[in-house]
């Protein structure tokens, strides 16, 4: 009986996002508005640094509030000291917290972006799921091998009446090879680019989406590195018994999204591979495959998936970093200071 490949299990590293798994694929979305289409080519190789001179908008002071009723500490990806792909964005979240708008220009002046070298870059702000989100990121994707510092001074400014933030955060991390992930769920292909060189081409199976199940469309980036992955088809109400359920172990699984689409090995689909559309939205290949893969790739790297029929875009916020669907100009519009130099 063939599976379709469904997941449950939430890991620490991708908590930030704050939604429950729902499976492969599945559940709500997790905002209500759709990805729209970038205009910026973020699934270009990584850029130079802009030759066009960056001046910075003068941030205001952030208001302080001493004796704050609330007091909320942000959550921060990457984690201090790590090595990313070349998509991870720089993310803060203030869960459950509101953050007036009023006030956001005055504390993106806290929150000072240095790289090496130097690339400038822009904060957006989202609102979802009751969630404050502040996400740092270039025009395109980061130049592989850069080097990123956030020094975060939010003690004490406020975020809204009766709320201030939580301690003063530094953090440092670094952008590793350029991995790009090309997924054509037409051809039923993966191309594997790394620092522009094309490595290899992978049969995979994806969605299907004659029974709704289809990959999300867009760029993605990997979340995490789980490896072996239990996956239930209980988790999205189908029976074990059903022609579509299913309960097993997969190997090599990569996190794409919370709501749980995986980059995984699916041998028991191995006849659909480069021939049909078979999971729950997943995309499988051989073990030999997906052993390889998951030995090249970092969290932070990127998984495009062009080609579908009935295309399912990729959430902005919210189910996974979504960040490179929106176009740079959309992206400015978000933020309340625009371009910084990242000096």
């Amino acid at each position: 009986m063939r599976r379709l490949s469904r997941c449950v299990g939430l890991s620490a590293a991708v908590a930030l996002t704050g939604l429950a798994v729902t499976a492969c694929g599945g559940g709500a979305e997790a905002e209500e508005r759709p990805a729209a289409k970038s205009s910026s080519s973020p699934s270009s190789a990584a850029p130079s640094p802009s030759a066009t001179p960056v001046v910075e908008k003068q941030a205001p002071p952030a208001k302080t509030l001493a004796g704050a009723a609330r007091v909320v500490r942000p959550e921060i990806a990457p984690a201090n000291g790590e090595k990313v792909g070349v998509g991870q964005p720089l993310a803060l979240v203030f869960k459950q917290q509101k953050v007036s708008p009023e006030l956001r220009a005055g504390i993106e002046g806290r929150l000072k972006v240095s790289t090496s070298p130097q690339v400038p870059g822009a904060w957006h702000w989202n609102e979802t799921k009751g969630d404050t989100r502040v996400h740092f990121r270039p025009e395109k994707f980061w130049p592989a091998g850069t080097k990123v510092t956030l020094d975060a001074r939010l003690a004490g400014v406020q975020l809204a009446d009766g709320t201030a933030a939580a301690g003063d955060r530094k953090v440092s991390f670094t952008i590793g090879d350029s991995m790009v992930n090309t997924v054509d769920l037409k051809t039923r292909k993966m191309t594997v680019v790394r620092n522009g060189k094309t490595l290899r081409t992978i049969e995979i199976s994806g969605g299907d989406e004659s029974k709704g199940f289809g990959t999300r469309e867009g760029v993605k980036t990997i979340l995490a590195k789980e490896g072996r992955v239990v996956m239930d088809s209980l988790s999205i109400g189908i029976p074990r018994n059903h022609p579509d359920g299913f309960f097993g172990s997969y190997d090599y699984s990569m996190r794409e999204t919370i709501s749980g689409e995986y980059v995984h090995a699916a041998p028991d689909n191995a006849e659909s591979f480069g021939k049909e559309n078979v999971s729950h939205g997943c995309i499988g290949m051989s073990t030999d495959n997906a052993k390889w893969l998951y030995g090249m790739s970092l969290k932070g790297d990127v998984v495009r998936v062009v080609g579908s029929t009935k295309p399912k875009p990729m959430d902005r916020f919210g189910n996974g970093y979504g960040d490179w669907n929106i176009d740079w100009q959309e992206w400015l519009a978000g933020s309340a200071l625009g371009v910084r130099t990242g000096a």
